[in-house]
């Protein structure tokens, strides 16, 4: 997804993920939640039940979506119901010399699943190759690999993780 696309839609989810939280603290949802309750004490302890709320943009040349929000109600036996968040983060590529951002577990290329792409290195769906038609834009200091510690020009191996950020691979913004 070019990088103007996923912008112009990235307010639409945030304001659909604060809707819901808005509802969900205002008691919208208080009757179901105690029905539900109700009834997963009479399912059997591996039974749990989701109330989902999802953004899927879709685009019909590739024939594939891409899951922008992911969050709901989530109900378990002898527990209270709480909200999750399924979606993953977006991350900024150049995919052929064009930005791009889609969730990290995303192709952005071909929008197929690739989560591991440091690891994989080809996307599974359309081949396409990290370093070569797509490149990750690091553009903090945040490593890629762990997400925990840093990495940088000057310094490339994470200070928490060890990874290496193979610099053939990646773009520095």
């Amino acid at each position: 997804m070019k990088a103007s696309e996923f912008k112009l839609l990235e307010p639409v989810a945030d304001a659909l993920n604060d809707k819901f939280e808005d509802l969900h603290r205002s008691g919208a949802f208080d009757t179901i939640l105690r029905q539900l309750r109700e009834k997963m004490a009479q399912l059997p302890e591996e039974i749990s039940i989701s109330l989902d709320i999802r953004m899927t943009v879709f685009d019909a040349r590739k024939e594939k979506g891409i899951l922008l929000l992911n969050t709901g109600l989530n109900c378990q036996k002898n527990q209270e119901p709480y909200q999750y968040h399924g979606d993953s983060t977006p991350q900024k590529y150049y995919v052929n010399g064009e930005m791009c951002i889609v969730p990290h577990d995303y192709c952005p290329n071909c929008w197929g699943t690739w989560d591991f792409k440091f690891k994989d290195g080809v996307c599974p769906n359309c081949r396409c190759e990290l370093g070569k038609e797509v490149k990750y834009l690091l553009d903090d200091d945040v490593c890629p690999w762990c997400r925990q510690g840093k990495v940088t020009v000057e310094h490339p191996v994470c200070d928490q993780c060890n990874f290496e950020v193979d610099p053939q691979r990646v773009v520095w913004g």
